[in-house]
């Protein structure tokens, strides 16, 4: 990542001190478990004893990813004692291009759930209206970077846990193609639709980011020609509370109008597949992985006592009756091994609509649905008249993809007078910096309708 250069001593102290101020001012937000103010000023007095090097610049990391000398609760009661002593390769790779920790943000227990209202460390508040939920499960990071505690910020995602709190509190979100980042040093849903994400403020800083965790800078070409869109037919652009389906329709129309071709494509199937074998996935993996992570991590626990402790008594009881072997809900390793074949199918029908149309890229609202009222949405929320599961409503369109394993991209849509509402982008397996690209491309035709 490009990054001016230290001018002399003291800078990596303003910057993090000022970062501190913000994050006293934003509080109330709740978006952290452990603001490591001391640690993040020793780093900085290092970095400044040092000398030269890239900018200092500070980043929030959720509280299910590695930082050494940390609590790493996973948002749950039962690892509030476990301290890893190493960062996790994630976050190792961003400390040399000048990223100071703050701390570990909050999140949905265990990534279960997608509001980050946490029974033990308390709910986050949405940085645009700190009454609303911040989505989830990583709403702490989303919360802090969207309020400008820090510039960038790490997740983890399953089925939409970066991109459903970027977009509700405008900001970008990437999840990247599963497999793509390092996934170490992170407490584990499923092995298969795990992977770590970022959030920034700017899709600049986003991609620098990606850069330096990939390694990868290449800059696609054809740049000049116009870009071929897939506009879903159903279910992702269906059933949309109305501030979402008016920032959605006004992007569509901006694009339009800025020379995009949009190309009509089915995508009922996806939706169909995804709610299918999503949660054997997640089920059938779950034991297996948290149980190799706790042994390989000398914690001295079993799933089993991670989700007897649960602060959220309906995740332990679920993850118990489906996601234990002992439980009467448990799939089975034939039904995981069902669920992984009928995946395969679904990424070669993602590959299908990208080949055969010669997409850039899939747009959807990021969220049917803006964010809502802390603590009274939990389990279902009004929309178009009528109640819907809150969480399967807030995955509706992050999910497919996410269980592909492909990359997705949200982007902060134009509002007047509402929530932050997000644009989604999926892109073909890993054509990851090619989606980016796109996104800068869509970006700079939406961001002038800011100011307007």
């Amino acid at each position: 990542m490009a990054e001016p250069e230290t001018t002399g001593r003291g800078l990596a102290h303003e910057v993090v001190s000022a970062a501190l101020e913000r994050a006293a001012a934003a509080e109330h937000l709740n978006a952290f478990i452990t603001l490591d103010a001391e640690g993040a000023l020793a780093e900085a007095a290092r970095r400044d004893a040092r000398g030269g090097g890239p900018a200092p610049w500070c980043l929030v990391v959720k509280d299910n990813i590695h930082v050494a000398g940390l609590p790493n609760t996973a948002g749950t009661p039962a690892l509030t004692g476990f301290v890893p002593d190493a960062d996790a390769p994630v976050v190792a790779a961003l400390r040399p291009a000048g990223a100071v920790v703050l701390g570990k943000a909050n999140m949905h227990e265990l990534s279960m759930g997608a509001t980050s209202c946490n029974h033990t460390f308390g709910a986050v508040g949405n940085a645009a209206d700190p009454a609303l939920f911040a989505g989830g499960s990583s709403g702490g990071t989303a919360a802090a970077v969207a309020a400008g505690v820090a510039e960038a910020g790490l997740g983890t995602d399953t089925g939409g846990s970066v991109t459903i709190p970027a977009a509700l509190n405008g900001v970008y979100g990437l999840r990247p193609t599963s497999g793509r980042y390092p996934s170490a040093g992170i407490t584990p849903l499923s092995a298969t639709r795990d992977t770590p994400g970022l959030m920034a403020r700017t899709l600049g800083r986003l991609t620098a980011l990606d850069a330096v965790v990939t390694g990868e800078t290449a800059r696609p070409g054809d740049r000049g020609r116009p870009l071929r869109l897939g506009l879903p037919r159903h279910v992702f652009t269906e059933d949309l509370e109305g501030p979402v389906r008016t920032a959605w329709e006004a992007a569509v129309d901006r694009l339009t109008a800025a020379g995009a071709q949009w190309v009509a494509v089915d995508t009922a199937h996806l939706a169909e597949c995804d709610a299918r074998i999503g949660f054997p996935l997640v089920f059938g993996e779950f034991a297996a992985a948290l149980g190799r992570y706790l042994d390989e991590h000398r914690t001295g626990l079993t799933p089993a006592e991670v989700l007897d402790a649960a602060g959220d008594p309906a995740i332990g009881e679920i993850l118990k009756a489906t996601a234990l072997p002992t439980g009467p809900g448990y799939p089975g390793p034939a039904a995981l091994h069902r669920a992984l074949a009928e995946r395969r199918a679904l990424q070669a029908a993602y590959t299908g609509l990208f080949t055969a149309n010669g997409l850039d890229a899939i747009l959807s609202p990021s969220v049917p649905v803006c964010a809502r009222p802390l603590h009274r949405h939990e389990d279902s929320l009004p929309l178009n008249g009528r109640d819907v599961p809150t969480f399967h409503t807030l995955i509706r369109n992050t999910s497919p993809a996410a269980t592909a394993g492909l990359p997705s991209l949200t982007l902060p849509l134009p509002v007047t007078a509402s929530a932050p509402v997000g644009l989604q982008l999926t892109g073909p397996r890993t054509a990851d910096r090619e989606l980016l690209a796109v996104g800068a491309r869509i970006d700079a035709v939406l961001r002038p309708a800011v100011a307007g």
